[in-house]
């Protein structure tokens, strides 16, 4: 692995799931943001080449936060947001190239002091495209 597509991975997600469905998405939370909102939280990238042949599996957990108590909301916008991504209808750019992709898995869970949470794991193949 030569290069970590983590910037042009983002991006792309952040611009397919900010034209594709009506949550807000945020790289950086700012202050007073109200929920229900996207994020992006862990990102994961190994290996996964050949002697000719530049490949990441590189992973981007999608944080969705809403302050509504029950599982409804988060699990509605989860929904969308898992449709829109299995489109794969995304161009990394940067001189990536997506090669594949999978929801590896979704969890939603209540947050100590209210709302509910949820977090996809997004799989993707990525090839360096760049010598």
């Amino acid at each position: 692995m030569k290069r970590i597509p983590l910037n042009a991975f983002a991006k792309a997600i952040y611009e397919l799931l900010s034209t594709y469905q009506t949550t807000p998405v945020y790289d950086d939370i700012p202050e007073g943001a109200k929920a229900p909102y996207i994020s992006f939280g862990l990102f994961t990238s190994k290996d996964a080449g050949t002697k000719v042949n530049d490949i990441s599996d590189s992973t981007l957990n999608i944080d969705i936060w809403s302050d509504y108590s029950g599982k409804k909301e988060v699990n509605s916008i989860a929904n969308d947001v898992i449709a829109v991504i299995n489109t794969g209808a995304f161009n990394i750019g940067d001189d990536f190239r997506f090669e594949g992709g999978q929801v590896d898995f979704f969890e939603s869970f209540p947050e100590d002091d209210g709302g509910y949470h949820g977090v996809i794991t997004f799989l993707a193949k990525i090839r360096n495209m760049k010598e």
